[in-house]
């Protein structure tokens, strides 16, 4: 609207029509702004605004035009800020301003400003839009406070020269000061100090808001100390960025940080106790003999003192379980009770032999632990052992010495008898039949006593026979060992006694194992099949049906001979304490002497082995001969 009568200056009104926003001017009749001022110009927005282009009459004074505003007395406050220097807008809703109605609610601002001595405008602007962002924005800046207020990360803002302009009250609690002392104060303040792990200054040119300010650079988790007046070390983990305003320039840097004090100081006893145990776990790994199982016994992981002592490779002991080194010595029972054991948590201890690769024999002292999973279920088994070989074959040998100790004192308790006994008898013997012969006696009682005198000698010349037979015993000791195949040395001592056992028709049934050796003096082997099978021969039933059986076999190496009859027997409730004595006869035989059973026994037992019998009376009997496969160590003495 451009009224016929306006007055408005004629370089205004181009300027005023291009404007984004609504422009009035009003002229006064008076050198007063009042109430009665004449409407003069209107620009196109302001006559789309109050649609005064419409053909309503057109309202000409101030009152006229907004009488809403009259009615809320608001045009006169309007029109008193004209005298002031600078006066502030005054912001009004769609229904205040025009006196409509709308679900819009939009809202506007009035600025009226003088233009002469009796003239001024209004301007009027929608600001709905900008309204309800600052309104937006001021919600959001109400939501982060509140969310910074409950934060445990300490947050603070700096300007470009560091200084601090906002921090929460996380921030105060973890750099000890209240919030007033915080704001205004600068990032690098004396009232705390920044320190590095080993207690030196921490530079301030790596300090995270330094570098957000001067490299504007993000820094994320560095980690320093800090020590404010009177306090502990706190140690922080920061985060700092930089902050842009909206045209992209640097306007600050905010930094977030949290207290790791706690953390730090349980890292560190965790890390002390993750060094003592490196060094414990070392001392194992260069000491001991260590390997990891799965559940089923499959080897996952193998130290080199075990590669060594198995004389497999790396490669051939993973994946592959530990019955690699089986040494067949234990029994099932022995393994099944240590997987029961393990799989049910238990740690196991206990002594294993192994055999390795090159098929030596090793003694393990052996601790399995179950190791378990985040569910606290078992995934696999640590083994720790120790190489006991020299202790066990030391208390082996010991034994061995306390066991031949005990064979050698039984010797020389029968030795003794026979030189106290038996030899004091036949000296005895002598002496009497010598002084028969010098009483003069008769021709044929010189006779009779020369006769009882060569008995005598005979009877002692057998004694002494018996005597080198005990003594040879040590004596072969000496000779140096073979390999003797037992099926040949069986026949060898048959074809001996083929004679006697011909004589008595006796039937003799070989049951030996094929190809069975055995490391051994052949003397002692020779000598102990010779004994035990004579003996058979000579205890035999004559009658139909006489049999001897000789078996032989390998048992988890161990040679086992057997010598079985049907022959006299023994009862061994009554002898059975005497049957390997010296000079015990337990049937009316006139070739027995007792000396035989005595005999192997004692080669058996120096050879490392066991002798055994069993035996009914009128049945028969069976003695078994046990024999390490390689006795070399069980008569190394």
């Amino acid at each position: 609207m451009k009224p016929q009568n306006q007055s408005s200056p004629t370089s205004f009104v181009p300027f005023a029509d291009s404007l984004p926003f609504g422009v009035f001017i009003f002229e006064s009749p008076t050198c007063e702004y009042s109430l009665e001022s004449q409407l003069v110009y209107a620009n196109p927005l302001a006559n789309f605004f109050l649609n005064l282009n419409s053909t309503k009459k057109i309202p000409k004074t101030l009152k006229e035009l907004f009488p809403q505003l009259q009615k809320e007395d608001l045009l006169s406050k309007i029109l008193s800020n004209l005298t002031k220097p600078n006066p502030s807008p005054i912001y009004l809703n769609e229904e205040i301003l025009l006196d409509k109605k709308s679900e819009s609610k939009k809202i506007y601002s009035l600025l009226a400003k003088p233009l002469t001595d009796n003239q001024f405008y209004f301007l009027f602007e929608d600001i709905t839009e900008l309204s309800f962002a600052e309104k937006n924005f001021r919600e959001k800046e109400s939501k982060l406070d509140r969310v910074l207020k409950t934060m445990i990360n300490g947050v603070v803002v700096v300007n470009l020269q560091g200084q601090i302009i906002y921090a929460n009250d996380s921030a105060a609690n973890i750099l000890s000061l209240e919030i007033n002392k915080i704001e205004n104060q600068y990032f690098a303040s004396k009232d705390w100090r920044q320190i590095n792990e080993d207690g030196t200054p921490f530079p301030s040119e790596k300090l995270p808001l330094a570098i957000a300010l001067g490299k504007e650079q993000t820094v994320y988790n560095c980690e320093h100390g800090i020590i404010a007046d009177g306090e502990k070390i706190k140690w922080l983990s920061i985060n700092a960025t930089p902050l842009y305003n909206a045209d992209g320039k640097l306007e600050g840097a905010t930094a977030s940080f949290l207290d790791i004090t706690e953390l730090k100081n349980t890292q560190n006893t965790i890390d002390l106790k993750n060094r003592k145990l490196k060094a414990i776990l070392d001392a194992i790994e260069r000491s001991a003999i260590v390997s990891v199982t799965d559940t089923k016994g499959v080897i996952q992981r193998a130290n080199h003192k075990f590669i060594k002592i198995s004389g497999y490779s790396e490669k051939e002991l993973l994946g592959s379980d530990h019955r690699k080194l089986n040494s067949k010595f234990h029994p099932k029972e022995f393994w099944q009770k240590m997987w029961k054991d393990i799989l049910s948590g238990q740690p196991w201890e206990g002594i294993i032999r192994n055999q390795s690769k090159q098929g030596n024999f090793f003694w393990l002292q052996t601790y399995i632990h179950p190791l378990y999973d985040s569910n606290d279920k078992i995934e696999s088994f640590l083994s720790i052992r120790f190489d006991i070989t020299e202790e066990i074959e030391a208390l082996e040998n010991t034994n061995r010495m306390l066991h031949f100790t005990g064979i050698q004192n039984t010797r020389l308790q029968n030795f003794a008898y026979i030189v106290s006994h038996n030899i004091r008898q036949h000296s005895s013997n002598f002496t009497s039949l010598i002084s028969l012969l010098e009483e003069n006696p008769s021709e044929e009682e010189r006779k009779n006593i020369v006769n009882m005198l060569h008995a005598s000698a005979d009877k002692l010349n057998e004694t002494i026979t018996h005597l080198n037979d005990i003594i040879s015993i040590n004596q072969m000791l000496n000779k140096p060992m073979e390999i003797c195949s037992i099926e040949e040395e069986v026949q060898k001592t048959l074809n001996i006694l083929k004679g006697s056992i011909e004589s008595r028709n006796i039937d003799v049934m070989i049951e030996i194992e094929e190809n069975l050796n055995l490391r051994i003096i052949p003397a002692y082997l020779e000598s102990i099949l010779l004994n035990l099978v004579s003996n058979a021969i000579k205890y035999v039933r004559l009658k139909q049906g006489a049999f001897i059986r000789v078996s032989a076999k390998n048992d988890a190496g161990q040679i086992q001979l057997m010598v079985e009859d049907n022959g006299l027997g023994i009862d061994l409730e009554k002898h059975g304490n005497k049957i390997f004595g010296m000079f015990k006869t337990f049937h009316k035989n006139e070739d027995a002497r007792g000396i035989g059973l005595f005999i192997t026994k004692s080669q058996v037992e120096v050879l490392g082995g066991t002798i055994t019998v069993q035996s009914s009376e009128g049945k028969g009997s069976t003695f078994t001969v046990s024999l390490p496969e390689n006795p070399s160590e069980a008569i190394h003495l």
